[in-house]
Parts: C-alpha cells; sequence; structure tokens
C-alpha cells in the first residue's frame, strides 16, 4: 500500500482501471502521441506515459503540459511507485479525476474525513505526495539511491570502478603510470573499497580521510601529509565516484561534500650558483665522471631528467648556437642557446660523445652522487630538479628578459617563471640590488 495525502473532496464511484497502488480516472489524455516520441536509445517506452531509462534503470514521465512535451524524473525505478506517482501528477483540480486506494485487492475511495473542504469559487489546493511504501519506510535525510536495471547487471563495487578508471588511463608514460598504480596502493590501505557503490555516504569517506591522517610513522609523526593524502586518497575516490555517478549508478558524488586535506607548502631548497659549482666540483673530483657530466649538463643548460635523457647528437647546432630539446611532458620542440659559461663545457666535454641519434649520456643515475657532494661540503642537500631553478634564478638576477628565460625553459609564457621562482632570489643579489639603489641616490 502506498501512504499519500489529497486535498480535495472525493470524487463519486466510477469504473476505473487498477494500478496497484492506486487508481484513477481521467478523460484528458496526457501523454504524447507516439509519432513525439524520442528516437533515442538511452529510453525504453514502458506503457503509456512511462519510459525507462536504460542505463539507470530510473522511470521518468512523459506527457503534455500547457501544449509543451515534458520529460520528468520520477527518481525510482519501481513500477507501482512510477504509476502512483503519475496518478497524482494526472490528478486534475477541477472534478475530472479521482483517487482510489486499494486495500487488500479492493478498490476504495478516499474518506471524506481526509479531505479539505474548500471555498466556492477558489481554486483547489495542489495536491501532496508520500509516496514512500508502507513495508519499508525510508528514514528522514537518508536518500536512496536508484538501482542498476536488471538488464545491466548488478551494481559494481567501488574497487570494480577504481579499476576501470584506472584501465582508462592506459597508454600514458610508464613513470605516469607507475606513480598512479603507488598512489592506488596506497589509497586501499585505508579505504574498504569491496562495497558497492551505492552504499557509500559522506561520513565514510571522512572516516577513511581520517584513517590516512592518524596513520603514525616509526618516528611518531604523520606518515601522509595533506598533499599526498589528497592525491593518493582524495582524488582516486572523487574520480571512482564521478564514473559511478556518470553512469548513473549514484546521484550524487559524495566528495562534493568531503573537503580537501590542507596541503603545507613545499619547501624546496636552493642552491645559488657558486654554491653548485663547487658541488659539481667535489662529485668530478671524487671520481664519478659520468654523473658530472650529466649534473653539468642539466645545471649549464637548464634542463630535467627526462631532456638530459633525451639528449642525441646531432641536437647541438654551432651555426646558430643552441641546442634543441623535446619537452618529454608535452612532446614539444624547443631550443636553449648555449650560454657563454656553457661554451666550453658543451665543446670540450660534450662534442666528443656527440654521435647522430645516439643518446649522449650513458644514465648513471647521479641522484647520490650530488646529494653526497651536498653533504660533504656541508651545504643545502638539494634533488637534481634544483639545478634548473638554479639556472633560472641566475638568468633572473642576470636581469634576463623573463619572456626570453620562459622561452628557453620551453613554456607559452612567462607566468609560470615568475609565480614558481620568484620566491628563490638570492639574499646576496637582494643586497647587492639594495646598495645600487643607495648608490644612485647618493649620485642624485
Amino acid at each position: 500500500m502506498v501512504e499519500h495525502y489529497l486535498d480535495t473532496v472525493s470524487a463519486p464511484e466510477r469504473n476505473a482501471p487498477q494500478i496497484d497502488a492506486f487508481t484513477r480516472v481521467s478523460p484528458l489524455p496526457v501523454n504524447i502521441p507516439p509519432n513525439k516520441l524520442p528516437n533515442t536509445p538511452r529510453f525504453r517506452r514502458v506503457e503509456r506515459a512511462l519510459h525507462r531509462h536504460v542505463r539507470s534503470g530510473e522511470l521518468w514521465f512523459v506527457g503534455r503540459r500547457g501544449g509543451r512535451v515534458v520529460w520528468q524524473r520520477l527518481r525510482t525505478g519501481d513500477l507501482n511507485v512510477a504509476r502512483a506517482t503519475v496518478a497524482m501528477m494526472e490528478s486534475k483540480p477541477n472534478g475530472n479525476s479521482a483517487i482510489f486506494l486499494v486495500v487488500d485487492g479492493k478498490e476504495q475511495p478516499i474518506a471524506e474525513s481526509t479531505a479539505t473542504p474548500v471555498a466556492p469559487n477558489q481554486p483547489l489546493p495542489r495536491v501532496r505526495q508520500v509516496l514512500v511504501p508502507a513495508q519499508s519506510p525510508t528514514p528522514p535525510g537518508k536518500v536512496e539511491t536508484s538501482p542498476r536495471p536488471a538488464t545491466s547487471g548488478s551494481v559494481p563495487t567501488l574497487e570494480q570502478l577504481i579499476v576501470r578508471w584506472r584501465r582508462g588511463r592506459d597508454g600514458l608514460k610508464s613513470g605516469t603510470l607507475k606513480k598512479l598504480d603507488a598512489h592506488l596502493t596506497m589509497m586501499r590501505r585505508y579505504v574498504d573499497t569491496s562495497r558497492p557503490v551505492t552504499e557509500y555516504r559522506v561520513q565514510d569517506i571522512r572516516d577513511f580521510l581520517a584513517k590516512a591522517r592518524a596513520d603514525k610513522a616509526k618516528t611518531g609523526g604523520r606518515r601522509l601529509k595533506g598533499q599526498t593524502i589528497n592525491l593518493s586518497v582524495w582524488r582516486p575516490l572523487n574520480d571512482a565516484f564521478a564514473l559511478a555517478q556518470e553512469e548513473d549508478f549514484i546521484s550524487r558524488n559524495p566528495m562534493e561534500s568531503v573537503k580537501r586535506e590542507k596541503a603545507e607548502p613545499i619547501n624546496r631548497k636552493q642552491l645559488n650558483w657558486e654554491d653548485a659549482d663547487r658541488v659539481l666540483a667535489d662529485v668530478k673530483v671524487r671520481g664519478n665522471k659520468e654523473s658530472y657530466l650529466e649534473l653539468k649538463f642539466m645545471l649549464f643548460m637548464g634542463v630535467g631528467q627526462a631532456e638530459a635523457k633525451d639528449f642525441t647528437g646531432g641536437a647541438v647546432d654551432w651555426k646558430e648556437n643552441q641546442i634543441t630539446f623535446i619537452r618529454q611532458k608535452t612532446r614539444k620542440q624547443y631550443t636553449v642557446p648555449i650560454y657563454p659559461w656553457a661554451k666550453d663545457f658543451i665543446r670540450d666535454e660534450i662534442q666528443p660523445r656527440l654521435k647522430l641519434g645516439q643518446p649522449v649520456f650513458v644514465w648513471r643515475n647521479p641522484r647520490k652522487s650530488l646529494e653526497t657532494a651536498c653533504q660533504h661540503l656541508e651545504v643545502a642537500r638539494v634533488d637534481i630538479r634544483s639545478l634548473r631553478r638554479t639556472l633560472i634564478i641566475h638568468l633572473i638576477q642576470q636581469k634576463v628578459d623573463i619572456r626570453l628565460i620562459a622561452k628557453w625553459q620551453g613554456h607559452s609564457d612567462a607566468r609560470l617563471i615568475l609565480s614558481r621562482y620568484g620566491a628563490y632570489i638570492d639574499a646576496g643579489y637582494e643586497k647587492e640590488a639594495l646598495a645600487m639603489l643607495d648608490s644612485d641616490t647618493e649620485r642624485k
């Protein structure tokens, strides 16, 4: 039985077709003619005025209102509830419709005691619809998700959706996929992915994030920082639930109500030009010649590991005084001038290695050599990426046009240079700039 309320005077008895939970009569046709039905595979006509969405299984009302075709989502896959909803929607406040309850297979008119008298010459109140089955009431505030149609299989688990989402990333660079798989492995450590995707609530997601936040390392500190939780837990869950919403398994992504973790600013340590030169000299003294050549090439030309690995003979153009690189992230070609401090190094150390189409370096992963040299000289321990920043800051301090620096780095404009590297200004350079201002003031 379906409980409902109708604010109108009961209509007289009549012969009406039985519609399980409700019956109604109305001489006014409300469904659109068959020739107006859309020819689309997304919906399948179930019966008069009712269509079922093929992927989600939800039922939709299709009819005319005010001379216009109306498609209205009923938010249910139950045919009986949909019929009852249509009966309520199509009831007209002009005496042409009446709604009856069906109890134990017998049709009963709505008692007059439940009706609200209406003053003459005034419109009838709107019908209040309460479409909750009496045998399975829905708790307040809990929104049920629509089931998947039986012909399309059962509702998938969160794990199945994550696997499908990951499969859609196939074909990316191997390093990117390896990092993505590491994030997913970490996510599964804190998230129970075995449940159907329709069973997850917002508080469940918050509990998973709290579990990752509370995980402690051996030293007693947090194992994961906010940025790592966002990358390894929040983002994969958001993408998986977005896929479920796109395929109509759920009506709303629960991640919309879950805030990201506060990301702590990354403290990137930086060497100035003189310290970087000392560190590379120490690497060379220790006999790591291949690492020395790789590190010095990245510092002098301002390129990353991927570009240095891909550097081949034939890329050096002495006539134009430039070297051509391919940025591995975008696969776009760009050129870098052979800076004055790099000419002798390129001519003496690199040119003898140039062979057309062959890699210049036998890559030894110089990370360890750089770390050891920094420790030996008691300077800030930096990673290989910092060498590019050292060159960019050196160019900025040499008053090179920032637009040219962006071009030499393969960027489309100078915004990234200003936002990313503007904060790394050497303290000595700052003092020199202030002293220059003082001397200009004195001359005036």
